[in-house]
């Protein structure tokens, strides 16, 4: 019986292994060490004692009126027109228009 000897590439990739394994397994870990939040500025005051972020800050209220019935339908057909201009001209023919919604009433 003949008995097969590993040649040098085999033992070289045996011995690679548990090395590349080891070095993947810290480059992994290595990732979770680290932090992406940026460290706070020096001069950074939140006007609380311990300096966490001002989460019952509420926005102020939007000042901007309203669109009237009226406004919106007409800003519908101007968007629509704009939308049909952009479609080219093959796509509108295979297109199936979709049916217009009606505003829901307050």
């Amino acid at each position: 019986m003949s008995r097969s000897v590993p040649g040098p590439g085999t033992i070289a990739a045996a011995r690679a292994l548990p090395v590349a394994a080891a070095l993947l397994a810290t480059l992994s870990l290595a990732g979770c060490a680290t932090s992406s939040t940026p460290a706070p500025e020096a001069g950074a005051s939140f006007n609380n004692t311990y300096n966490y972020l001002p989460v019952n800050d509420l926005p102020h209220d939007d000042q901007r009126p309203v669109l009237s019935v009226e406004q919106q339908e007409k800003l519908r057909k101007e968007l629509m027109a704009v939308r049909d201009r952009q479609i080219p001209a093959s796509a509108k023919a295979t297109a199936a228009k979709p049916a217009t919604a009606t505003p829901a009433p307050k």
